[in-house]
């Protein structure tokens, strides 16, 4: 499998499907995942609680792959994580609007395994989202 099927195969497994058990097979044992938004590195189970609880708090969740480049062993992903933010989750309180993010994700590839992702989500956008829910109108 190339390394840009098997970055899209792996999101899909993981942020979509929650067939964690299948997408473990496709990532090195050392395997690490950082995330803007968190202060310390995972490993693959840290990763499969972060997905377990955003899919918790968000109704309707999905990550789409909008772009996908790579160069050697290395693979750069732009997703759309979208869903309604139903439970607070990292701070932000629900909204009863869909909510959009951005994130850029740099991925490492070894001997056809996943070695490590670095995503960097756009909060500010996600801030927006929820300020802009919080706004009410009055006549």
């Amino acid at each position: 499998m190339d390394n840009k099927r098997l970055v899209r195969h792996f999101i899909d497994l993981t942020w979509n499907q929650g067939r964690h058990s299948i997408a473990r097979s496709l990532l090195r044992r050392d395997f690490t995942y950082h995330a803007s938004m968190i202060d310390e590195p995972m490993d693959f189970d840290g990763m499969v609680t972060l997905i377990n609880t955003i899919k918790a708090a968000m109704d309707d969740f999905s990550v789409s792959v909008e772009e996908i480049l790579a160069e050697g062993d290395r693979v750069v992903t732009q997703s759309t994580f979208t869903g309604t933010l139903v439970r607070p989750l990292l701070g932000f309180e629900p909204s009863d609007r869909l909510l959009s993010l951005s994130a850029v994700t740099f991925w490492s590839i070894a001997r056809g395994q996943i070695v490590d992702g670095q995503s960097q989500l756009d909060t500010a956008e996600l801030a927006r989202h929820i300020q802009r829910s919080n706004v009410r109108f009055t006549a």
